[in-house]
């Protein structure tokens, strides 16, 4: 027998999911949301804003692998494959295709696993800014792009369900959005786990309206600051972030001239009557109590009262699947009548093929979705820069 089928097979660990907070030896906090298991586990998570790992094996002072020192700023870092002495993990961003990392258990020694000669390193850049929710509250914002100023920005929200919003990589994002010139940004509001549990917390039920504040003030950071205009502003959200971007876009509009929903949440007043909507009441209330009256209704997109011809000047894009499960067709159809009786320009993708909240099943249709979007935005993006270039001074 060869000496090759002796050797024992790698013992695979696996990846656990964490809260809490970690304080680290510089006086910072450490917000994880995973780890391995193992005696000497390797944390995943946030610091500052940024995503980074925590290594603190005994004997040896804890070791930290931040975005912005270790890795590019404004990467998501993701677990591949965890072994006895190492950890895989890829990182990526909308500026930087993925790389593969090795990590050391022993030692914590971050190396790269193999050569890349991807586009990573290129004219984009990544820069972190902050705003000022009006609480006080600053709000942490990663930008890509070249950055050059008042350019069409997507805007990528979510906001809740204890869920980070983070970068990561397409091809399509790349070619068809950035080497254009185009910016994006993405903002860490309140209702997702940068800052670990409280900072989802704060965003829940009457927190909603918090979150909308997180989100206007970010946007209005970003004008200020000259990455983009009003009228260079989409805001982009899927399912609760389209929730999100929606009511944001009702009861700002001087904000954004373009809006994307993509597999919306559009209705909270009939939570109670699916298994789904019963269990996010504890996100969103009980629409069957005092809840709805006392903040539910001015948070939903479809019944909140707002001037009657609030969206016209905006363009909306809603995308929907008919045979979504977890938000029904019904979500989408309905912010689509909304929209335009709120005199908003209105384009619906309503999609009958066979997939579902995460898209159509078939690879090649989910690609083609996905390649019609960023040319759909590219193409508005173009609109509006020739529409700017002839408008008088």
């Amino acid at each position: 027998m060869s000496p090759t089928l002796l050797r024992p097979l790698p013992k695979y660990e696996s990846i656990v999911k964490v809260r809490g907070e970690i304080l680290l030896p510089d006086g910072s906090t450490f917000y994880p949301q995973w780890k391995t298991s193992g005696s000497t586990p390797i944390y995943g998570g946030y610091q500052d804003a940024c995503e980074a790992l925590v290594y603190s094996p005994q004997k040896v002072e804890v070791i930290t692998h931040k975005s912005g020192n270790s890795f590019p700023l404004g990467q998501h870092v993701k677990p591949i494959k965890v072994l006895d002495h190492e950890l895989y993990i890829q990182t990526s961003s909308f500026i930087n295709a993925p790389r593969l990392y090795r990590l050391d258990r022993k030692t914590g020694e971050l190396t790269c696993a193999k050569n890349n000669t991807s586009q990573y390193n290129n004219a984009f850049t990544c820069q972190q800014i902050w705003a000022t929710s009006e609480d006080g509250t600053q709000i942490p914002i990663d930008c890509f792009g070249k950055l050059t100023g008042k350019q069409p920005t997507i805007v990528f929200i979510y906001g809740g369900f204890g869920r980070s919003n983070h970068s990561f990589y397409s091809p399509d994002i790349y070619s068809k959005w950035l080497t254009h010139g185009y910016s994006i940004a993405v903002i860490h509001s309140r209702g997702g786990a940068e800052y670990g549990k409280s900072w989802h917390q704060a965003g829940v039920k009457a927190g909603r309206r918090q979150v909308r504040a997180d989100i206007a003030s970010s946007i209005r950071e970003l004008h200020r600051q000259n990455i983009c205009t009003p009228e260079t502003t989409f805001i982009h959200g899927m399912s609760h972030g389209a929730l999100l971007a929606a009511i944001t876009a009702i009861h700002h509009p001087e904000l954004v001239s373009q809006v994307v929903c993509r597999v919306p949440i559009s209705s909270t007043k009939h939570l109670s009557k699916t298994t789904l909507g019963r269990q996010w009441l504890a996100e969103y209330g009980n629409p069957q109590t005092t809840d709805w009256d006392n903040f539910m209704k001015q948070e939903d997109p479809l019944a909140c009262n707002v001037n009657p011809e609030s969206l016209s000047g905006t363009s909306w894009l809603i995308i929907g699947y008919c045979r979504d499960e977890v938000t029904t067709i019904s979500h989408a159809d309905s912010l689509v009548e909304r929209v335009k009786n709120l005199r908003g320009t209105a384009t619906y993708w309503r999609y009958s093929s066979k997939g579902g909240h995460e898209g159509a099943v078939d690879p090649n249709e989910r690609i083609t979705h996905e390649r019609r979007l960023w040319s759909y935005l590219s193409q508005k993006a173009a609109d509006l820069k020739m529409k700017a270039s002839y408008s008088p001074c």
